[in-house]
């Protein structure tokens, strides 16, 4: 008898070790997988956000606007047709070695989702990139130094009224002699938005494109965002969810940015699980300035346009807990019955 718990102990041991190991190779192979489509992805380019610091160096405006909190991070300019506009970048070295840094001007562009990025450096610039002039391509800084490069903007005689982005990006230069050695190079750029407003007509109208739930399990709410102006607008999205007495149950939701004449979209992800089921619903609205051209979103509701959509019912079958809740009750209710009904004809016998 003690034996075969013995045999019966190891073997439930060895099974669980098994699985360990599977679960472990599983693991290491979604890593690897992971190192591999990011060495692809830094060697091809790609533009990381500008919040973060490129291998070790990174750059910021140099000279924010102290009433506008956004220009710290992001140049922010309004210019007539033909006019210009100077500035600087702040490049900062936080290596502990020198850093031969590149700086140039590329147009800006969104992703697949509508996020800002870059164009890279080989593609032709067309928009408010070629606008742009550096005083320096080219920045040598030892450990922990800082620069500011000097630049001038100017805006053609003919631009288009509204918004145009240019971002200025660094990176640290490519070494010759790797490169004849056949190695390989991981280059990551780091940029600083440049949004400029050429006045007029501006407007921005933001309406909600999409709004859709798959509840199967968890809830993962699908929403998208449609700002058809020709200047960007910051927008204040609320997602709510709220049970049939009207009492939130999940609340999501935040300030984006909705790139002039393109479709922002995000999602939310929820696991909500009611104990007794029931009917729910998923509430969603946007906020923005009425005033074209204004960043951020006002704290004043008498100066936002806001904007709602149908609610989507979610439905929830009542847990296995309740389940088992509901079914004893209805057993209990059954048997009283029958008791009373055996009762009853107890008595009528007599």
């Amino acid at each position: 008898m003690g034996g075969s718990a013995g045999v019966g102990i190891a073997m439930s041991v060895l099974a669980c070790y098994n699985k360990r190991m599977i679960l472990m190779r599983r693991i290491r192979g979604i890593a690897s997988c992971w190192r591999r489509l990011a060495v692809m992805a830094v060697a091809a380019g790609v533009l990381l956000p500008s919040s973060v610091l490129a291998a070790g160096i990174g750059s910021r405006p140099a000279n924010p606007d102290p009433n506008n909190p956004r220009t710290q991070s992001i140049f922010i300019y309004q210019l007539n047709r033909g006019a210009s506009k100077s500035d600087q970048l702040t490049i900062t070295n936080g290596l502990a070695e020198q850093a031969d840094i590149e700086v140039y001007a590329v147009d800006g562009t969104v992703t697949a989702t509508g996020d800002m990025t870059c164009k890279q450096q080989v593609e032709e610039k067309k928009d408010a990139g070629n606008w742009v002039k550096l005083a320096k391509s080219e920045v040598a800084l030892a450990p922990g130094a800082s620069t500011n490069v000097d630049f001038t903007v100017t805006a053609p005689d003919k631009a288009d009224v509204g918004e145009h982005n240019a971002c200025l990006v660094i990176q640290r230069k490519a070494d010759p002699a790797a490169t004849k050695k056949g190695g390989i190079q991981l280059q990551t750029r780091q940029a600083v938005r440049m949004a400029i407003t050429i006045p007029g007509n501006i407007h921005s109208d933001v309406t909600i494109d999409k709004f859709a739930v798959d509840n199967n399990g968890k809830q993962l709410y699908n929403i998208a965002i449609k700002n058809s102006g020709n200047v960007s607008a910051d927008v204040d999205v609320k997602l709510v969810v709220k049970d049939m007495l009207g009492n939130v149950v999940y609340q999501n939701g935040g300030e984006y940015a909705a790139i002039a004449e393109q479709v922002r979209q995000f999602r939310y992800e929820s696991n909500l699980q009611p104990f007794w089921g029931g009917k729910y619903r998923a509430e969603l609205s946007i906020a923005y300035n009425k005033k074209a051209g204004e960043w951020g979103v006002s704290k004043n509701s008498a100066d936002l346009t806001t904007k709602k959509v149908e609610p989507i019912e979610l439905f929830f079958w009542p847990t296995p807990g309740a389940w088992a809740i509901i079914i004893g009750a209805i057993a209990v209710v059954i048997a009283a019955v029958w008791r009373v009904i055996v009762l009853v004809k107890k008595r009528r016998k007599r």
